[in-house]
């Protein structure tokens, strides 16, 4: 996925400088690789695959837990965009922001709960109309780029 997400991004930066539109246009791809059955919307068994694909990637050795520098080295389909337009250190600053909220337990590691809670509970304060906990989640794009981190993330790279 990780390759995957990296061809994207170059496919979509044409070798030419970013414009800030390009961002979106970058979020609406990955918002079309998570959609899997093309619907318009990520469901919650959609979003747990692509978390369980993306922990595994930063989590090669299977130790349970993400280290900040595998979570710092992965790019989520942003970190060319980031450099093109000269904000790395601001996408690395907002990207390390995410891991701490993330890190409800302060161990300085993220585990496949934490990563799934927060990835879930930022997509459901993005959304319009609040699931309740444990009620199938309905992301449209809109609320994709919504969540939290969507908003952090897009924010560095202005």
């Amino acid at each position: 996925m990780k390759l995957y997400l990296a061809a994207l991004a170059l496919t979509l930066a044409g070798g030419a400088a970013l414009a800030q539109s390009d961002a979106h246009h970058m979020l609406d791809a990955i918002f079309q690789l998570f959609d899997e059955d093309r619907d318009g919307v990520i469901t919650t068994a959609e979003a747990n695959r692509v978390i369980d694909r993306t922990f595994a990637e930063m989590d090669p050795k299977k130790t349970g837990a993400i280290k900040p520098e595998a979570w710092m080295r992965f790019s989520f389909g942003l970190a060319d965009l980031a450099a093109d337009q000269g904000r790395s250190d601001a996408y690395d600053k907002a990207k390390y922001e995410i891991f701490k909220r993330w890190d409800r337990r302060h161990a300085g590691a993220l585990t496949l709960e934490d990563y799934r809670a927060g990835v879930l509970g930022d997509a459901r304060k993005g959304m319009a109309g609040k699931p309740k906990e444990g009620e199938e989640l309905k992301i449209d794009l809109a609320a994709f780029k919504r969540a939290p981190f969507m908003r952090r993330l897009l924010k560095s790279l202005h």
